[in-house]
């Protein structure tokens, strides 16, 4: 099974993107948004088990914390073809991205060769659309486990397999 971590978007975040996103052509359904924080590939059930338990020790030493989306914009780059809400990488997102790829490594995960760039899809319009600047706030307070499942044709759908709160202190 095809696997990621990352962040849901819920609450009034999950509203806000879902305005942004009305009417677009290939909307992210709201049980999808999410911000990834790394790419695994290929799991097997037994790897999905060992790598549950390690996120939830892992989520256990950091605190939740706010992040603030500030561009809705074309992504990866000016011509799309997403349209995502963007940031740049802060100390605590930067921090928890690299303690979780030790972890990972830990696993026998390969690191990504890209560049992280905090992002959450929010159409894949197929036009170019004028940027926004704004600020939309994430609550980054826990971790999920992901499955990735191709259902209906292109459309993706993200099942959690595990979910692990951010319980540390500050």
């Amino acid at each position: 099974m095809r696997c990621f971590v990352g962040v849901p978007v819920t609450g009034s975040l999950a509203r806000e993107c879902k305005e942004l996103s009305l009417g677009l052509p290939r909307a992210t359904p709201r049980p999808n948004l999410h911000l990834t924080l790394a790419f695994l590939g290929q799991c097997t059930p037994a790897g999905v088990a060992r790598l549950s338990g390690e996120l939830q020790s892992l989520a256990g030493r950091f605190p939740a914390f706010e992040l603030d989306f500030d561009c809705c914009e074309a992504f990866p780059a000016e011509q799309g073809p997403f349209l995502a809400l963007t940031t740049t990488v802060s100390g605590p997102l930067n921090t928890l991205h690299e303690a979780l790829w030790e972890c990972l490594s830990r696993q026998g995960v390969e690191r990504e060769q890209r560049a992280f760039r905090p992002h959450i899809t929010l159409a894949k319009p197929g036009l170019a659309l004028v940027p926004q600047t704004g600020h939309w706030l994430l609550s980054v307070d826990q971790l999920c486990l992901y499955q990735s499942e191709m259902i209906q044709g292109e459309v993706p759908t993200y099942r959690p397999l595990s979910q692990h709160p951010l319980t540390g202190m500050v």
